[in-house]
This record gives C-alpha cells, sequence and structure tokens, in this order.
C-alpha cells in the first residue's frame, strides 16, 4: 500500500519579476512501513514538497495523496500526520509535559487518553523523570527526544523529518538517527526523510528519490541507484609476501606496496573466490578491506554530470 502518492505536482515561484519553477512534474511514491529518503541541493525543492505534503501550500498543478486521501480537499487526513525538523523549537518556560500536553490537545487528545499517551512517550524515549524540567534547562539530546515524543503524539502513521540532524554533534546526531530506526520498526510508523547527510540517508533509507531543479531524476534503492553510476569497487588485501608477481599482473592486481595489494570487481562480484585463487598461487591474506562507492559519490557524481 503506498501511504504517500504525487502525480505530477508543480508549483512556482516568483522572483524578481520572473516565474521559476521549485517543482516541475514531480512524481513519486512512500510505501507503507518504509523509510523514504528524499535528497537533493540545496534549493531543489524538497522542503517545498514538503509543505504541499503538510498543506502549507497549494500545488499549482497535480495531486498529492495521503492514504489516499487529497491533502488540500481532505484536511482531516493530516491528523495522521506529523512532522520533526532539526529546527523545532517550544518556548523556553513550558515543561516536558506542557509541551506534549498541548500538542495533544491540539490533535484532540482529552482526559486518561492524553494522560496514557504522554506516559508512554516519555517512557519509550527516555525522558519519563523529567516532566517538570523546563524546556530551556533541556540538553540537546533532550530536546531532540522531547521533539521525537512530540511528533507520536497522535499516534502518527506517517512522520515527515526535515533534516532531523541538521548542526548537531556527531554524538546526537547517530542517537537521533539509531531513534528514528526506533521508531519505524517499533512503532511501524512510515518515514519521509530529507537531509544534506548522505551517510544518514544511506543507513536510515529503504529507497529514496534525488531531485534536482525541482525534478525528480532518480529514484530506487540506495544499492539501485549507486549502481546505475557505479559498477566497480575496489578490494585491498595485505599479504604476508608479495609472490608470483605474473598472475598478480594477468589478474588485474596493483602492488601498492611490500605487502599490499589492490584489485577493482563488479558490484556484487563475490571475494570468496578471490580469495581462493590467490591462496592456490601460494599468496597468504592477512587483512582485507573493501571500499564500495557510498552515496555521497553517487550525489557528487549525479552533481558534476549536470553541470
Amino acid at each position: 500500500m503506498n501511504v504517500v502518492e504525487i502525480r505530477d505536482v508543480s508549483k512556482r515561484f516568483k522572483e524578481h519579476g520572473k516565474w521559476f519553477y521549485v517543482l516541475n512534474n514531480v512524481s513519486l511514491d512512500v510505501k507503507e512501513g518504509e523509510i523514504f529518503g528524499l535528497l537533493g541541493p540545496n534549493g531543489a525543492g524538497k522542503t517545498t514538497l514538503l509543505n504541499i505534503l503538510l498543506g502549507i501550500l497549494t500545488p499549482d498543478s497535480g495531486q498529492a495523496r495521503i492514504f489516499g486521501k487529497d491533502v488540500i480537499k481532505d484536511r482531516g487526513i493530516l491528523e495522521r500526520v506529523n512532522f520533526v525538523s532539526g529546527e523545532t523549537r517550544f518556548h523556553w518556560l513550558l515543561s516536558v509535559e506542557d509541551v506534549l500536553r498541548f500538542h495533544g490537545r491540539s490533535y484532540g487528545l482529552k482526559g486518561e487518553v492524553i494522560d496514557k499517551r504522554i506516559r508512554e512517550l516519555t517512557k519509550f524515549f527516555g525522558i519519563d523523570d523529567i516532566l517538570n524540567r523546563k524546556f530551556f534547562n533541556l540538553s540537546t539530546g533532550q530536546r531532540m527526544r522531547l521533539i521525537f515524543a512530540k511528533s507520536l503524539i497522535n499516534d502518527p502513521r506517517l512522520v515527515f523529518f526535515d533534516e532531523p540532524t541538521l548542526g548537531l554533534d556527531p554524538s546526537i546526531a547517530i542517537k537521533i538517527r539509531k531513534e528514528i530506526k526506533r521508531i519505524n520498526k517499533e512503532q511501524g510508523t512510515t518515514v519521509l526523510l530529507t537531509s544534506h547527510y548522505m551517510h544518514e540517508i544511506e543507513q536510515l533509507s529503504d529507497r529514496i528519490a534525488f531531485i534536482h531543479k525541482g525534478k525528480i531524476i532518480d529514484t530506487g534503492t540506495v544499492e539501485k541507484v549507486k549502481l546505475k553510476k557505479f559498477s566497480t569497487y575496489d578490494v585491498f588485501l595485505n599479504v604476508r609476501e608479495i609472490k608470483n608477481r605474473d598472475y598478480l599482473k594477468r589478474n588485474g592486481f596493483r602492488i601498492l606496496g611490500k605487502n599490499r595489494l589492490q584489485k577493482e570487481l563488479q558490484l556484487g562480484e563475490s571475494i570468496s573466490g578471490l580469495l581462493s585463487s590467490l591462496a592456490n598461487n601460494g599468496i597468504d591474506v592477512t587483512n582485507i578491506e573493501t571500499r564500495k562507492p557510498t552515496l555521497e559519490d553517487y550525489f557528487v557524481k549525479i552533481m558534476e554530470e549536470k553541470k
């Protein structure tokens, strides 16, 4: 089942008297239960697309549907959705409980229902012991856990994460990525994620779409989109002794030093056959490293091609 369906969505803005497309006939689907990564350079249209899905902006043409409902014609569907941004902040004098209670009420939760939901979420995110602490007294990690708790207050089936780790220390960013995974797996929540951090998208996403100048130019699993641009990867081997140089040369090995070799393999090609061949030729391998193309490599290559 598709949770998000975007069909031929276009949106224009006017700047210095001239119209330009922020989104140009964009189409994509997000399946139930997946983490879908939307990546692209600054100004590509990522946030505009999220704002259309949240009903903040109206598309000039095309249609955006969530759970089969048009987000413009049926605003009630947004009660099953929530949103997290790396720039989300709350009033500095509100306590953890104040924040959750306010947002719960905005979704129509009352009485024992909202009390139970607050208990469940603060326990789930490990902030049940700081319910009365003011927002300005929270650490960065505590603030992010509160933001995540807020994003689940209405038990949403879909959450948008817009640059959730923007500007955070690496240690906090790692924790945030773990929480996104946990929300997806343990709560069964579908996630649509935007990020400038390629390794973040690569770690988290089941599928991705690459948007550039308002157009979707690629979509698929991380491995599939990388295969479109890269067909090989490098293997580095430490050996006890460089032997049988003729064999090594014939089989495409590069000798990098006294005890180090490098060979290029096709993506999908097994290393086991390589190791077996080396052993049969009297070469004892002591260590193996692989260096496969990353999503960052893919991003750079796409941008170079577009230039």
